[in-house]
């Protein structure tokens, strides 16, 4: 999922849709239990649900790589457990919910499952409209086809919401239209807004620099292999949490035909030995090219760190991340790059 750029700063999407997911599922149930005598202790319920999903989400990444969390903490801040982390958290706060709504609200196993089932319907509502709305907003969608199974995920969720917050099986059709409609005005909102920097499916901008060695490296040196290209600076600390994730990925593909080119933003650092010295301190092993003039941050419009491209054999750019890139997210950009 691609994250927002505002001015310099680069926001965290998944993490943003995440929690307004959580919100809209709390309100889900605030509207459920309008009348039961037990709403307050049921939202409350809702919300601590919402926060549980979020930190065993993130914390998860303590389970599945310890090793850069203990090395880099700050990468709880930037990155999760990923897919596998997303499930844990999810049949996490579905017990939570069963066990509380039973126990502390008091509610019949019908009720309990009812307003769990609202909960779960209003999150993934928002969660997948946000989503398809993030993905009409960015470059990766030109030329692709919307997610089907996003799309489905959505449909079914809002069906499903529409109909368990219907008072009366009669008022399930409209309020299925007008779930449908709130549904659609998300998509005209949501229309193509166009990204600063190279293009997806445009030829990347080639480029000549020097290496750490004083070896001139050039994009086209790379024709015919996937490349990941990520542009980072030794004062961004999120680039500090990334870089155990470039590393591992680097280690995978080094004798394959994946090539990992990490580009120093050299023209806003103090000085070249400084990128040296933090390689050295990190022990980073991938290749890193010196931008001392800044000349491919300009062709490549980049504003913010870090920032990752993922280029086609064809030498097209497929894909512009901005912020953090998690290791399973890159593998996963590398293997669809490669499979045209």
């Amino acid at each position: 999922m691609s994250n927002l750029q505002i001015g310099t700063f680069v926001l965290n999407a998944e993490l943003l849709v995440y929690i307004v997911a959580g919100i809209f599922g709390v309100f889900a149930v605030w509207i459920k239990l309008r009348t039961h005598p037990e709403r307050e202790t049921a939202v409350s319920i809702a919300w601590n649900a919402s926060f549980l999903w979020i930190a065993i989400w993130k914390g998860s990444l303590l389970l599945f790589d310890p090793a850069s969390v203990i090395d880099h903490p700050l990468s709880l801040a930037f990155f999760s457990g990923g897919t596998k982390g997303f499930w844990i958290a999810t049949v996490a706060s579905i017990a939570y919910l069963w066990l509380r709504y039973r126990r502390k609200a008091r509610l019949l196993p019908a009720q309990a499952a009812g307003v769990t089932a609202t909960m779960l319907s209003g999150w993934a509502a928002a969660a997948s409209l946000a989503r398809v709305v993030l993905s009409l907003g960015s470059e990766r969608s030109a030329g692709e086809g919307m997610d089907v199974q996003l799309i489905v995920v959505l449909i079914l969720s809002v069906v499903a919401l529409a109909l368990l917050l219907s008072p009366t099986r009669r008022l399930a059709p409209q309020a299925l239209g007008a779930a449908l409609v709130l549904t659609m005005a998300g998509f005209t909102v949501g229309g193509p807004i166009h990204e600063r920097g190279a293009r997806v499916e445009q030829v990347a901008p080639d480029f000549q620099l020097k290496d750490l060695n004083g070896n001139s490296v050039s994009l086209s040196d790379y024709k015919g292999k996937t490349v990941l290209m990520n542009f980072w600076a030794t004062w961004c600390q999120v680039c500090k949490a990334e870089m155990p994730h470039v590393e591992k990925l680097y280690e995978k593909y080094k004798d394959g035909d994946v090539v990992i080119l990490s580009v120093n933003a050299t023209s806003q650092e103090r000085d070249a030995q400084r990128v040296e010295n933090y390689v050295d301190k990190h022990g980073l092993s991938f290749p890193i090219v010196l931008d001392e003039r800044g000349e491919a941050l300009h062709d490549y419009r980049v504003t913010a760190y870090p920032t990752t491209y993922i280029i086609g054999p064809d030498g097209k750019i497929r894909q512009r991340y901005l912020g953090a890139f998690s290791y399973e997210d890159m593998n996963k950009a590398l293997a669809e790059a490669s499979a045209g």
